[in-house]
């Protein structure tokens, strides 16, 4: 299952739905209104600190959070992984609609 999150999609619906959820995520949490999922699907049980697309870093922020993007492009959709904060918890926001982008014309 794993094999077809991020790490394998094609680098382009990767990138185009990272550019898409990345100015909606940062160092204070999620500035928008996402579903949050009980998991990540197809990953249960695994830690996640390095998997994923890293959309947002904690910064200078001491108790920020860190978003990863997890793409499953079986599914067409979308997950932001958040963790971090205060208590270190992890959030699994999703499934998020997958960007498609244009190609430019050679």
């Amino acid at each position: 299952m794993a094999s077809s999150l991020a790490a394998t999609a094609p680098d382009s619906t990767v990138s185009c739905t990272a550019k898409r959820l990345a100015p909606f995520v940062g160092p204070y949490g999620v500035r928008q209104a996402w579903p949050v999922a009980p998991q990540l699907p197809g990953l249960q049980g695994l830690s996640l600190p390095d998997l994923g697309v890293l959309l947002s870093d904690a910064g200078q922020v001491m108790d920020g959070y860190t978003h990863r993007l997890h793409v499953n492009l079986d599914t067409r959709s979308a997950y932001v992984v958040q963790q971090g904060g205060i208590a270190g918890t992890q959030t699994v926001f999703g499934p998020l609609p997958v960007a498609s982008c244009a190609t430019a014309a050679p």
